[in-house]
C-alpha cells in the first residue's frame, strides 16, 4: 500500500481500534488517571509513527534485540519480528512507567495489552511511512557503530536456517566514556529475585534515560576489565529506551567485555543465538534458564560452561 501512514495515521486501525480503544480501556481499568491515559496513548502513536518511519533494514536490526523476550508472547501465530516491534512501539513506551515499580499495571495488563496491539501494528506497517522529524528511535546507526554493527550482525545471523555463530567485524571508533554525574539516579534495591547477575539487582523503570548504581557498576567493571563475561537475561535488562540500550552495549564493546543472554552471545568479534526454539528469559531468576545449553554453538556453549564455575 502507499497510504501515507504519518499523515492519515489517527485513520488507521492501530490509532482507531487499538490506541482509542483496547488501550485506554485496559489502562482505566488498571486505575490510571484520563490525564495518564492520555499521556500513554499519545506516546504509542508517536513512537508507531517514528517505527512505521523506519527503512526496512535499519527496522530490522532495532527490533532484534528485543526478539528473544517475545518467544512467547501471543499472538504466537505473528512473526518474532512483529511481536518485537510491539514491544518497541507499545512495550517501551510510557507504559513502562506504570509498570515497573509495583504497578498499577500488573503482567496480565501488558500481556493483554501487547497481544490486541500486535494486528494493528501489523497493518500499519503494511502502509508507507513519512519522514518523522527528531525521530527519536533513528540515528543510532551512527551515534553507536560497534552496537549496531553487533545488532546488524546478529540480526543477520537470525535469518539463517543453519548457523549459531557467526564473526564480524568492528568498526573504529572513539571509546566512550562513562555516563557524567547528572546522568546518574538512585534505583530502589531487588529482594525478589534470584541469583541475579550485576545490573539487575535494582527495580527502576527500564526506559529511564538515567543510569542507576547497579548499571554503573557493571560498566566500570567493564572498563576496569573486571567483567569479561556479563550475563543478562534479555538486552532489555540493559535498557528499554533503544538508545541508552546501545549507548551501554557500545560501552560494553568497545571495552572488550562479552555480552551472555538467555539466548544471545555478543562480544566485538563474534554473535551467537540459540537455535529455534528460544527459551523464554526468567528476569526473577536468569541464571536457571541460562544454563540450558539446547541450541548452542560450540563458543557459546564454552561461555556457559566457563560461567558456571564462577555461580
Amino acid at each position: 500500500m502507499t497510504a501515507t501512514a504519518g499523515r492519515n495515521i489517527n485513520n488507521s486501525v492501530f490509532v482507531r481500534e487499538f490506541c482509542r480503544g483496547a488501550l485506554p480501556e485496559v489502562l482505566a481499568g488498571a486505575g490510571l488517571s484520563d490525564g495518564d491515559v492520555h499521556s500513554v496513548t499519545v506516546d504509542v502513536i508517536r513512537r508507531a509513527r517514528m517505527l512505521n518511519a523506519l527503512p526496512v533494514d535499519y527496522f530490522d536490526v532495532l527490533v532484534t534485540p528485543f526478539i528473544e523476550e517475545v518467544s512467547q508472547h501471543r499472538p504466537l501465530s505473528a512473526p518474532a519480528w512483529l511481536r518485537a516491534a510491539v514491544v518497541v512501539a507499545v512495550r517501551n513506551s510510557r507504559l513502562e512507567e506504570f509498570h515497573a515499580l509495583g504497578g498499577p499495571l500488573g503482567d496480565a495488563d501488558i500481556t493483554a495489552i501487547t497481544q490486541a496491539a500486535t494486528e494493528p501494528l501489523a497493518q500499519l506497517l503494511e502502509e508507507t511511512g513519512t519522514p518523522v522529524s527528531n525521530n527519536a528511535l533513528g540515528g543510532l546507526d551512527a551515534r553507536y557503530p560497534r552496537a549496531w554493527a553487533c545488532l546488524t550482525a546478529l540480526s543477520d545471523l537470525m535469518t539463517s536456517d543453519d548457523d549459531t555463530e557467526r564473526t564480524y567485524t568492528m568498526p573504529q571508533a572513539p571509546v566512550p566514556s562513562l555516563p557524567g554525574s547528572h546522568e546518574k539516579t538512585k534505583a530502589q534495591q531487588a529482594t525478589h529475585v534470584k541469583n541475579v547477575p550485576a545490573g539487575q539487582n535494582v527495580i527502576a523503570s527500564a526506559i529511564d534515560p538515567r543510569f542507576d548504581q547497579a548499571l554503573l557498576a557493571m560498566m566500570q567493571q567493564a572498563k576496569d576489565g573486571n567483567a569479561n563475561v556479563i550475563p543478562l537475561s534479555a538486552l532489555s535488562r540493559l535498557s528499554r529506551n533503544s538508545d541508552k540500550q546501545l549507548r551501554v552495549l557500545e560501552f560494553l564493546l568497545a571495552h572488550e567485555a562479552t555480552v551472555l543472554t538467555t539466548n544471545y552471545l555478543l562480544n566485538p568479534h563474534l554473535v551467537a543465538v540459540r537455535t529455534r526454539p528460544l527459551v523464554k528469559p526468567d528476569s526473577y531468576n536468569p541464571r536457571r534458564t541460562m544454563k540450558q545449553l539446547r541450541g548452542l554453538g560450540p563458543t557459546h556453549t564454552g561461555v556457559i560452561k566457563a560461567l558456571r564455575k564462577q555461580w
